[in-house]
């Protein structure tokens, strides 16, 4: 992360000036940038809120029961680890997973089987939209970028490879034991050192909670109705983020800017920094530059509208995950009755790897 924004520096130090970003900022309106910046920030707050709604609903129809407010602060905590950790959705997936059980007692199977379904969700949103984006600029006789165009069709690879992953849980036995591989490993990762034996027979039932919860949705498909409204309101939003931002830099003078503009720097922009998660700092950015310049935005204010940007999109959620992460901690998240049932649990769990020492000292 480091080593990216430091290049970033050094590509606007050689290619833009310092001294012209100085003087974009010095023109920059501070009362409409800060009132569309402030838009901008809320209005990705209600990204949030509208997957967390989303998830908390699928978790709700399979019975487990977990607060907005508890909810959200899991959401961002598993945020967090994927803006830090480039492993797109599993790992942020796996910690709220174990933060939920600890904080309801429920199955693994059945909060995991509400977590997949809402990715589905997610990423069919995503893939339509992305499709019928990528549609609309081959259609359109616009140009734009032609490394966009190269990385925008990786990009709706990458989302309908990951869709039919998810599917392929969702519908093969088969696959639940390999995701249940993949989850084992990246709990070792996390060092819950419970999960180092592998599938334990707790796992495999887990398994066929998984398997039932899915079988739940497909026999009431009314019940994703609400999470696929929620979904497409986050997309929707998602992008909007990206229109307040250059908003709150109108008085640069950028003009009228064409909807393929925010089509490409929308859907390139989500690709990159979910599927790199940290290490697209620096390089997204230089990405992001070049795209603006080729719009026929100046340099400078083609590299403060980058900055500007990302820090709505990933420096401010990365630095409120790590606030709730380092301030409140996830085990302060969990009900003191939660936490009274985990240390009665890891009591017993030392109890019984004292009992073969103790054997063989009698022996």
């Amino acid at each position: 992360m480091i080593f990216g924004l430091f290049a970033f520096v050094l590509y606007l130090y050689f290619f833009v000036g310092f001294n012209n970003l100085a003087t974009v900022i010095r023109g920059v309106n501070l009362t409409e940038f800060f009132v569309f910046y402030s838009l901008g920030i809320g209005t990705m707050l209600l990204v949030m809120l509208c997957w967390v709604i989303s998830w908390r609903s699928l978790l709700k129809a399979l019975s487990v029961k977990i607060g907005l407010r508890k909810a959200f602060l899991y959401y961002w905590v598993g945020d967090f680890v994927d803006l830090v950790v480039p492993c797109p959705g599993v790992c942020g997936d796996a910690t709220r997973l174990y933060l939920v059980h600890k904080e309801t007692r429920d199955s693994y199977g059945a909060i995991a089987a509400a977590g997949v379904t809402n990715r589905i969700v997610a990423y069919s949103v995503v893939t339509a939209g992305l499709s019928t984006g990528i549609i609309y600029l081959l259609v359109n006789p616009t140009e734009f970028p032609v490394f966009a165009t190269g990385l925008l069709f990786l990009a709706w690879l990458g989302a309908l490879a990951w869709l039919t992953v998810l599917l392929c849980l969702a519908l093969s036995k088969r696959a639940l034991k390999k995701f249940a591989s993949i989850l084992v490993k990246v709990l070792k990762t996390l060092r819950i050192h419970r999960y180092s034996e592998g599938l334990s027979p707790k796992t495999l039932e887990s398994l066929s909670i998984f398997n039932e919860g899915f079988k739940f949705f497909r026999k009431n498909p009314r019940y994703l109705i609400k999470p696929l409204i929620f979904q497409f309101l986050s997309f929707t939003l998602n992008l909007v983020v990206y229109i307040l931002v250059f908003n709150s830099l109108g008085s640069l003078g950028f003009g009228f800017l064409p909807i393929n503009f925010f089509i490409v720097v929308y859907f390139l922009a989500g690709a990159v920094q979910d599927a790199s998660a940290s290490f697209s700092v620096g390089a997204l950015e230089i990405i992001l530059t070049t795209i603006f310049v080729f719009y026929g935005i100046a340099p400078a204010e083609s590299g403060v509208a980058a900055v500007v940007l990302r820090t709505v999109t990933f420096w401010f959620p990365l630095i409120v995950g790590y606030v709730i992460v380092q301030v409140v901690g996830a085990r302060r998240l969990l009900s003191a009755r939660a936490r009274q049932a985990i240390e009665a649990e890891e009591e017993i769990e030392k109890e019984q790897s004292l009992v073969p020492t103790t054997e063989n000292e009698l022996r």
